[in-house]
């Protein structure tokens, strides 16, 4: 009986050391304000509401970079008109915004906000929309802390303010176009190289006024390799060919021509055609613009590009090139 009783007690002191022991671990400083700063900006469950997403630079609240997704594509807004955007960009963008971090409350006092840099038109803002409703999400991101490790944080129409990893600055501080999908062959994924079969090539006219172009020539798949018109077969380096093939169908505009559509101008200086083993072929044509930069169209595409000259460069080799070194 009496080893029973201090069993017992034993038993009951260690249950109680134990309830202290969580007690203390729940009621710690360091876990207190540890659970305080797990937050996050959109609930994960209402992320798919998401159809509008806006970007303001400070100061620049008026001519927001704007995002609307159709379906399950995004599209960039220039002007009233819609073009590609890049899905994968736009979807990490929500992805932070719905994923818990650490952000801690450094205040509530409106007095404060002119001061970190979350005054109203005065910080930078990204506005969420699902539909005609109130946002998603209207953040205010403002100026960095005094170790510059960190920076401020609140939702806008609140006082609140926190603070947190700058992982927003990337999206903000971009160049518009960094938003824009300017792949020439946009779809994802892009055409498969292996099913193009060969590719005429109608080199851009020379540079100088007296220069002479080569002319037109085609390269044509030759079993594992690759034939290019005026080389013998032997000299041909295919492997170039292959990465000349790849780079094309991955080629990018510099930015797209918001005010011109495809039907309505006729690019003929330059043309890349490449005709696919399903039947089908691409085609990019490429002239000059008013201003006297280049543009480009595409088969099955609407709209006009602006082409960078070393992307023209990439797109438009001499036969020379294709031949071993």
């Amino acid at each position: 009986m009496v080893y029973k009783k201090k069993l017992i007690l034993l038993s009951g002191l260690v249950g109680l050391l134990a309830i202290v022991y969580l007690l203390t671990l729940f009621f710690d400083p360091e876990r207190v304000n540890a659970r305080s700063a797990a937050f996050l900006w959109i609930d994960p469950k209402i992320q798919d509401q998401a159809d509008d997403i806006e970007i303001a630079k400070a100061g620049g609240w008026d001519n927001p970079i704007k995002l609307r997704r159709r379906g399950n594509e995004w599209y960039a807004l220039i002007g009233e008109d819609e073009f590609p955007a890049k899905n994968t960009r736009a979807e990490d963008l929500l992805r932070t915004l719905t994923s818990r971090g650490a952000y801690p409350v450094r205040g509530s006092a409106a007095s404060s906000h002119d001061r970190l840099g979350l005054a109203e038109n005065d910080a930078s803002r990204i506005l969420v929309r699902g539909g005609a409703g109130l946002p998603l999400l209207d953040l205010l991101i403002g100026g960095r802390d005094a170790a510059g490790q960190e920076i401020y944080l609140r939702k806008n129409g609140q006082n609140e303010v926190r603070s947190g990893e700058d992982l927003f600055s990337v999206y903000i501080n971009g160049a518009e176009t960094s938003w824009y999908n300017l792949k020439l062959f946009g779809s994802q994924p892009g055409p498969d190289a292996a099913l193009v079969q060969r590719i005429h090539l109608v080199p851009l006219p020379p540079a100088e006024a007296d220069g002479v172009s080569e002319g037109p020539f085609v390269i044509t798949r030759n079993g594992g390799g690759w034939s290019v018109e005026g080389l013998d077969d032997d000299s041909v380096d295919s492997q170039r060919v292959d990465t000349y093939v790849r780079g094309i169908l991955d080629a990018e505009g510099e930015n797209f021509v918001p005010s011109l559509n495809a039907s309505s101008v006729s690019f003929n200086e330059g043309r890349i055609v490449l005709e696919m083993g399903n039947g089908t072929s691409l085609t990019i044509n490429i002239g000059t613009m008013p201003e006297g930069n280049r543009g480009a169209t595409v088969t099955g595409s609407a709209y006009v590009y602006t082409l960078a000259e070393w992307t023209l460069t990439r797109l438009f080799r001499e036969r020379s090139y294709f031949a071993k070194q």
